[in-house]
């Protein structure tokens, strides 16, 4: 292609500044901080990060609930970059763009260049992706090893060494450690190396396949073993028990499985169910209708309402019922099926790991770039059926997209929630007071203006922007909103007795 290099570069260019757009708008929102969110993950990524700052190794005492990886990542950073969340979101967006590149390399060795160009031109407006680059969540790491890990594969099949299989193991480790589920996908692993096209796959030519399959995956296994092998010494030296990496597996597993799970994210209090019981799988039948709704299912960060106060995420265009829409359709399109065997069973893999445990937009974060990728392969296609004037293919394939998504994409309305807005209040307070308290009245300011823009009808939103205003010495209009604060609530004590502060301040105010 003769522009590809330029359009690489533009495409890598624009997702970082896009996501820095993003990043620079949401440091002034309630949502930045993670030290005051009280009850969400991010909370617990900061404290033990700063914890493992001080302790490396015992941390808290006791085994890691949660995959250790991100903590020590986030610790590093704040090592190196004095604490500074913000520093920590241009480095994840790095990241995050790299992944959208890993994305490209590998849509040019699955198909060609023009399919890698089009699936990091998808990723770069991938909404979701972006605005998880930027916060203090594992997902954005999550979702790059991941891609790492399957790029890596293809990278040591095209040309083998003993030093890409040594990577691609490492780099399979440090997924486990950062999600341990992958580990599943190793039996889909051994098929898809067995049936790619290439005979030789090891630097050492060995006639049977399978023997070199055998060799490569020990190399892998190994690899992966020794990057996982520091995790589990430390558990057992902090609780001498045989904990290989967390033990929230089960935990997590009884979310989404209990008899009164209802797919997503939600602490059930019932009988976990059998596999071998319908009520399971008629609530696996509940979660894949979630998975494949458009509908992104929040836990710990709300997409719909960081859209509210990041207008930045207007250009994030590209929604996960369109790409989960036509990838759906890669699955039936059969061209070069042995090289792209392992790439489809890699999705088909993020798919159920979901489905069989809950669905959240985070987690389902690894099967939506695959399915970036995908359509990517069904926008290419497309196109070639279209030169070659195979009209009546192309139909099909718009065709079956269209269908797909009649039935999936369709999300339940409202987007927001009255939970999300009652959390949106909860931050918002927290967060005023934690920054009029350091004396960073203009972070202040602009979450309280966003407090009454979205919540106008609660009394709080004004009462906290009241509190704003005097700091900023505009009295008169804080003696208004607290005005209206006792309009909308007349018991609202605290406003009652701030308005009686600042009339004996000279003002005087109706009461």
């Amino acid at each position: 292609m003769k522009y590809g290099k330029i359009l690489l570069i533009v495409f890598l260019c624009i997702g970082f500044m896009y996501r820095f757009a993003i990043l620079a708008q949401f440091r002034s929102t309630v949502f930045f901080n993670p030290a005051v969110m009280d009850k969400h993950d991010q909370k617990t990524f900061h404290i033990i990060a700063q914890e493992i700052v001080k302790h490396p190794v015992a941390v808290d005492g006791q085994p890691f609930y949660m995959a250790p990886l991100y903590f020590y990542f986030l610790a590093v950073l704040y090592a190196i970059l004095g604490g500074s969340v913000f520093a920590v979101g241009i480095v994840q967006i790095f990241i995050d763009i790299l992944c959208g590149y890993l994305l490209y390399r590998i849509g040019r060795h699955l198909s060609d260049e023009k399919t890698g160009l089009i699936a990091l031109a998808l990723y770069v407006f991938y909404r979701t992706a972006a605005v998880y680059s930027v916060t203090i969540l594992s997902d954005s790491l999550i979702l790059f090893l991941n891609i790492a890990f399957i790029s890596a594969v293809y990278w040591s099949l095209r040309k083998p060494t003993w030093y890409r299989w040594i990577l691609a193991g490492i780099t399979l480790g440090l997924a486990t450690l950062a999600k341990p589920t992958i580990l599943a996908f190793v039996p889909l692993l051994t098929i898809g190396i067995c049936l790619y096209p290439e005979n030789q796959i090891i630097p050492v030519k060995i006639r049977m396949k399978f023997l070199q399959m055998l060799v490569a995956l020990a190399v892998v296994i190994v690899a992966c073993a020794l990057i996982i092998a520091p995790v589990t010494l430390r558990n057992w030296f902090v609780a001498k028990q045989f904990i290989p990496i967390c033990t929230n597996g089960p935990v997590n597993w009884q979310i989404g499985n209990s008899a009164d799970s209802t797919g997503l994210f939600c602490y059930p209090k019932g009988p976990l169910l059998s596999p071998l019981s319908g009520a399971f799988w008629k609530l696996v039948g509940t979660k894949v209708m979630f998975f494949f709704n458009s509908y992104e299912w929040p836990q710990n960060l709300n997409v719909y309402m960081i859209q509210k106060v990041v207008p930045a995420m207007k250009f994030g265009i590209i929604h996960y019922g369109l790409v989960s829409s036509l990838g759906i359709v890669a699955f039936f399109l059969v061209s070069q099926w042995r090289r792209r065997f392992l790439f489809y069973s890699f999705a088909i893999f993020q798919i159920l790991w979901v489905i069989l445990f809950f669905v959240t937009d985070r987690y389902r974060l690894p099967a939506a770039a695959c399915f970036v990728l995908l359509s990517a392969i069904v926008v290419r296609e497309g196109f070639s059926l279209l030169q070659k004037k195979k009209v009546a293919k192309t139909a099909g394939i718009l065709c079956g997209a269209g269908i797909w998504a009649f039935f999936f994409v369709p999300f339940p309305q409202p987007q927001i929630q009255d939970m999300h807005y009652r959390i949106f209040a909860s931050l918002s307070r927290a967060n005023i007071v934690n920054d009029l308290r350091e004396r960073n009245l203009a972070k202040a300011t602009k979450e309280s203006d966003a407090f009454v823009s979205l919540l106008p009808d609660y009394p709080d939103s004004h009462f906290f922007r009241a509190c704003v205003l005097v700091q900023q010495g505009n009295i008169q209009l804080a003696i208004e909103e607290l005005k209206t604060t006792l309009a909308i609530n007349p018991q609202h004590a605290l406003a009652r007795q701030f308005l009686q502060q600042l009339s004996l301040r000279g003002s005087t105010p109706d009461n």
